[in-house]
C-alpha cells in the first residue's frame, strides 16, 4: 500500500471536483450519486477533521477514507502535515 500523502496546505481543497478529497486531492470514492450507499454513510467523521476542510470546499466533496484513517491514528500529525 502506498503512503497517503497530504498536499502542502491541502492544495486540493476547493478544487471544485466532488470526486476528490478536499484535503489530499485523491479519489474520495464517494457513492452519493450511486445506487449503493456511500462508505461514509456508516462512517464516523471527526469534527476536528471536518474543520480542516477550507470553507470553500465544505459540503462540496467528501473526505476520503485514507484521510479519516490517518486523522484517527494521530490528529496532531495529520493537522501538521495538512498545514505544512
Amino acid at each position: 500500500m502506498q503512503e497517503h500523502e497530504m498536499t502542502t496546505e491541502c492544495k486540493a481543497a476547493g478544487s471544485g471536483n466532488a470526486t476528490r478529497c478536499p484535503l489530499c486531492g485523491e479519489s474520495n470514492a464517494c457513492g452519493v450519486g450511486s445506487t449503493q450507499s456511500c462508505w461514509c454513510a456508516s462512517a464516523s467523521i471527526p469534527a476536528g477533521l471536518i474543520a480542516l476542510v477550507p470553507a470553500a470546499a465544505r459540503q462540496k466533496a467528501c473526505i476520503c477514507q485514507a484521510c479519516v484513517r490517518l486523522y484517527n491514528q494521530n490528529p496532531a500529525v495529520f493537522k501538521a502535515r495538512c498545514r505544512q
